[in-house]
C-alpha cells in the first residue's frame, strides 16, 4: 500500500490553494502508477480510506499536519492484456465556450480550431 501525502493541510483554504496543492502531487502520483505498469505491477487510485484518514494517520504515525491524498494498493497483475477503458463519446463530456454547449452548436464561422 502506498499513500501519497502532502506536507500541509488544506481545510478552510480558498479553492485556488486547494486546487494548486492537489495539482502539485497528482502528476507525480500518476507517474508512479504508470511506472508500476511498466514493471508488471498494477494499482488503482483509491480514496475510500480517507473516510478514516485520522485512524490511518494514527496507525502509520502520519503527523496531523500532513494530508493523505490517496491509497494505491500495489501488486503484480494477472496477465498483460491491457486495453482502453470504455468511455462515453467526448462530445458528451466536453463543452465549448460555456457549460453544456457542444462544439456542434457553435456557428461554423466560430468553430475554427
Amino acid at each position: 500500500m502506498v499513500i501519497p501525502c502532502i506536507d500541509r493541510r488544506v481545510e478552510d483554504q480558498p479553492a485556488v490553494v486547494t486546487a494548486s496543492t492537489y495539482g502539485s502531487i497528482l502528476p507525480a502520483a500518476w507517474s508512479f502508477l504508470l511506472a508500476l505498469r511498466s514493471r508488471g505491477l498494477g494499482s488503482t487510485w483509491t480514496t475510500l480510506h480517507l473516510v478514516r484518514e485520522q485512524e490511518a494517520a494514527e496507525l502509520l504515525g502520519i503527523p496531523d499536519t500532513v494530508t493523505q491524498v490517496a491509497l494505491f494498493p500495489v501488486a503484480y497483475t494477472i496477465g498483460d492484456e491491457f486495453k482502453p477503458a470504455v468511455r462515453p463519446p467526448v462530445e458528451t463530456v466536453t463543452f465549448w465556450d460555456e457549460w453544456g454547449s457542444t462544439r456542434s452548436e457553435v456557428p461554423a464561422t466560430e468553430a475554427a480550431p
